[in-house]
Formats: C-alpha cells, structure tokens, sequence
C-alpha cells in the first residue's frame, strides 16, 4: 500500500512544470490537479481511473498530468499542507 502520492504537470520529457506534489489520499490529488486544469466532470474521471490524462498544451498549458504511488516514507518530495 503506498505512504503517498505524488502528482504533477509537464511537458512529455521533461521535469514536472507544475510539481511534484505530495498529498496522503489519491483522491485529494485529483482534485488538485483537477483545479488547476479545470479539468470538468469527464477528464477528471479519466485521470481518477487511470491516474495520467494528456493534456492540451494550447488549452491547458501543459502536455499531461500525473498521480504516481510513493511507498518511500521519507521520500524528498515537497509537502502539501
């Protein structure tokens, strides 16, 4: 079971424009990232079922955003308060 997660936005190939981010609970990461892209009802499912949704760089501003599992406790990924 993971500690955490980790989420964020970018461009294909590069770091993380926006992120990474840490959250405890998969869900509160999709909302964050839902926020931020203002995703809507049906690209906001899609990223809660397969945690990555490819993104418009024109509209969104970047390529695709991600949630990934983390099970390292003291990771160095930036915390969410």
């Amino acid at each position: 079971m993971p500690d955490h997660y980790h989420y964020g936005a970018g461009l294909h190939g590069y770091l993380y424009q926006d992120g990474p981010h840490t959250t405890e609970k998969y869900l509160d990461a999709v909302e964050s990232l839902a926020s931020s892209y203002d995703l809507g009802r049906r690209r906001a499912k899609q990223l809660a079922e397969d945690g990555y949704l490819e993104l418009s760089l024109k509209r969104d501003g970047n390529e695709y955003c991600e949630i990934t599992e983390c099970t390292e406790r003291d990771c160095t990924g930036e915390d969410d308060e």
